[in-house]
This record gives C-alpha cells, structure tokens and sequence, in this order.
C-alpha cells in the first residue's frame, strides 16, 4: 500500500515535527539525564585549567557546527554557579548587528553590576566612555575621512566651493587631528590604563576574588568583522588579571573569516594564535562501543515521541541507528533529518515492509546531507551507480536483517530501466519463482521510492 493510501485506522501515535529543545535550568549543571555525550568532566577539566591560572587568559572551545556545543556551554555555566563562579554569557550572532564589540562587552559587564552599588556602576561607566573615546568609531571615522577628500563628510563639501577648498580643509583636518592625538597620546595611556585597572578591580569584586568568566558563544556565526573585532577588543582592552574569555566556536570557520578580511594569504592559524592563549576541543565519542551520533539520535526519538510498538518501527530505528553513524552525521544533521522522517511517520501505515522503512530512513538523510542527489532523485535524473557512489553505500555495512543488500537493491529496483532490471535478474537468479519475486519487489520498491518522495516534496522544512 503507498503511502499515500494510508487508512486513518493504521496510523500510529503522531510523532512531533521538530526535536524539543533540551531544557537546561542555569543552575542544573550536567544532569545524568541530559548529559547525553558524558561531558561532564571535560566541563570540570576546563575549570581546573582556570583555577590554576592566575594570569589573564582566553580559552576557546572548537567544535564543527552542530555539535552540541552551546548545551555544553549551558551545562557548564550550571557547573560554575555550583562553584560559586559568576559568569556572563553573550551570544556574538544576536549581537552582530552592534555597531562596537567594545561597547557591546562593556555593557554586558555593566550589567551584572549590583543596582545598589551606585557609584561603582558610575566610576565604570566613566572609565568606559573614556576608554571608547580613545578607541570608538567615532574618533577613528573622523580619522579616516581626514585622510582623503575623496571620502569628506557632506558638509564640507557644503561649505566649499572650490577643489582647491576642499584639499585645504581636508589638509588642515588631518593636521588638526595628528596634532591632537600626539598631544593626548600620554593621557590616552593613561585613560587605558585606569579603565584596565577598574574593570581588573571590578571582576575581582563581582567575582569575590573568583576570576569572572566571560563566554563568547557563536563567534563563527558572526559577520567576520565583527568576529575579529570583538578578538581585537578582548586582546588590547579587556586582557586583565581576574577576566577569563571562554569563546565558543568553529575553529575552521573562524580561520576563513580572517581569510576573508585580510585575504587568502594570510596565515589565519598564526593570527589566531595572538589573541587565544589555550585551545580545546570538545570531545566526541566514535568508537565500536560508543557512538555521539547514535546516542543523540536515540534521545531525539524519545523526546519527538517515536514510540517503537512494533518490529516495524524498531526496524527503522535500527537502520536509522546504522545510517547516522555511516554518514558520521553532526547532532543539528541528525535533527534535521528527522523532521523529514516525522512528515513520512506520521503518513504512513504500521505495516510497511523492511525495504519501506530503509528507503523513508534513507532519503530523510540524503535530502539533508546531499541535496543535489536527493533533487535528481525526485526529477528520476541519475544512475544507480551514481547514487551508490555519492552516497556512500559501497562502504555500507549494516549488520541487521542485511539490510544493506535491502536497500542497495531497492534503489538499483527504481533506478534501472524495466529491461535493464530483467536483464539483472536473469542474472542473478535461473529459477522461476525467484525471478517472480524480484519483478514483485522490483515494482512495489518503485513505488515505495515515488510515493516517499512524493510526500517529502510536498513539505518544504525550514532549518
């Protein structure tokens, strides 16, 4: 029966769209329930670090996109309240739209400062306007538009005639505003240098003689130069004893956000290496034993509601199991996937056979990790051989019910010509009633594939 024939009194409990979001009180820590990676003492590892480093320090988490690193980072937080750290969290990509990283970490800072302590909230707020007016875009733009005519604000041109007028204006601008910064380079030090002490004293306080831990979550999300903005920041303004930086991102993607501001050329590694003082990966398990990849997708299906009543449904969770792993899919991967294969559960009926349920597994996954496969599949546009080979199944070892030889022989069933398909089977096969049960599978196989894809386009999923 298609998928598209299902009869009401054959659908299971509906399984929800979407994976819920994993709900982390700030004060929870690593709970046994919801610390699905066991990443616990990595979190106190990196704790140890800071309690044994008393100098200024900035330490970054690396992890490819989607792997979980913000629940850690949720997690942890919970582990430093336990222990009496204070923390601030500040999320890079909600706040690229700021004009100045400077700004946007003073204020995160001034933020957490005891409403009560009045005049230490306006001693760091006049420490702060000093610092920005030796380093804020204002004072620089005016700058940078002195250098050249060609960029001269509107209102000179406004009250200049001439291009003669405009060079001289532009000339004296430049000279005024060279003559100033040599003239206020001393105080400027000085300005650096006591808003560096306040905000060194103020950490301490907040802090109760505990380092405050800043973390900076999504920094390979952001447009690159507020990303390397906000580096440079933390390096020349805010590198003082009692602050620690955690910054939490994509090592890889933070190095072609440098490329990307200062070219190809640049050795991206070393630049890095000037402002981030230690380097740790988030740790992920991948062995015989353990799979990050299968656990998660386990907890997924518990928190969506798949409920396995029957051999059917544990047969598709087995493949799927078999295929996350194969494809070495990251935990974001993992959820988008199954919300194309929530559209195909909630539409199918209890009895599809095995190659049904390998094929809805399948294409779930290949419509996420290889959509240009996947759309020449729904346009019937590719070989078998082509699909064996771009996704991988070659290498394919399924250890259930030989579920590989199902599903290879499933997409080699809808991929080959009616007459390419006979020729296979009066090779594979002399006897009659064999032969007979190939042609079968062969066409409900076709079908099986026409009907899934019919409904996964039916929905387009926003990720």
């Amino acid at each position: 029966m298609g998928i598209d024939k299902c009869p009401t009194k054959y659908l299971l409990t509906e399984m929800k769209l979407t994976v819920p979001a994993l709900e982390i009180d700030p004060k929870e820590g690593f709970s046994s329930d919801k610390d699905i990676f066991k990443r616990e003492q990595f979190g106190r590892n990196i704790l140890n670090v800071i309690e044994n480093i008393n100098d200024e320090l900035v330490l970054a988490i690396d992890a490819p996109w989607g792997e979980g690193k913000t629940t850690f980072i949720k997690m942890w937080r919970g582990m430093l309240a336990k222990e009496e750290y204070t923390s601030i969290y500040f999320d890079a990509f909600e706040n690229d739209y700021q004009d100045d990283p400077f700004l946007a970490i003073a204020a995160e800072i001034y933020s957490i400062i005891d409403d009560d302590k009045e005049s230490t909230k306006s001693h760091f707020k006049e420490k702060t306007i000093s610092a920005l007016k030796i380093f804020g875009r204002v004072g620089l733009r005016l700058g940078i538009k002195a250098m050249t005519a060609g960029v001269l604000d509107d209102t000179i041109f406004e009250e200049t005639n001439t291009i003669k007028d405009v060079s001289k204006e532009a000339s004296d601008l430049v000279d005024s505003y060279v003559n100033q910064r040599l003239e206020n380079a001393k105080q400027d030090k000085q300005n650096l240098l006591e808003f560096k002490r306040t905000l060194n004293n103020l950490a301490s306080d907040i802090g109760d003689d505990k380092p405050l831990i800043f973390i900076i979550d999504e920094l390979d999300r952001c447009k690159p130069p507020f990303a390397l903005a906000i580096l440079e920041n933390i390096k020349h303004l805010y590198s003082v004893e009692n602050i620690v930086f955690v910054l939490v991102m994509n090592r890889t993607q933070i190095e072609e956000s440098v490329r990307c501001e200062y070219g190809s050329g640049v050795e991206a590694s070393k630049y890095l290496q000037k402002f981030v003082h230690l380097w740790a990966s988030l740790p992920k398990r991948n062995d015989d034993y353990k799979h990050d990849a299968e656990e998660y997708l386990l907890n997924c299906l518990d928190r969506m509601d798949f409920v396995a009543v029957n051999q059917t449904r544990k047969t598709a969770r087995e493949i799927y199991k078999e295929l996350v792993v194969h494809y070495n899919l990251s935990l974001r991967e993992i959820e988008r996937s199954l919300t194309n294969y929530s559209l195909l559960y909630n539409m199918s009926n209890d009895n599809l056979p095995f190659y049904h349920q390998q094929m809805q597994v399948y294409l779930s996954i290949i419509k996420v990790i290889n959509p240009e496969i996947y759309r020449e599949l729904s346009n019937n546009s590719i070989s078998y051989q082509k699909v064996v080979e771009e996704t991988l199944l070659e290498t394919l070892e399924i250890n259930f019910l030989g579920i590989d030889n199902l599903l290879t022989f499933s997409l080699k069933c809808c991929l080959l010509s009616k007459e390419e398909m006979h020729e296979f089977i009066d090779k594979a096969t002399e006897y009659p009633q064999d032969k007979s049960n190939m042609i079968q599978k062969y066409d409900m196989a076709k079908s099986c594939l026409e009907h899934t894809l019919k409904w996964m386009n039916t929905f387009s999923t926003a990720y």
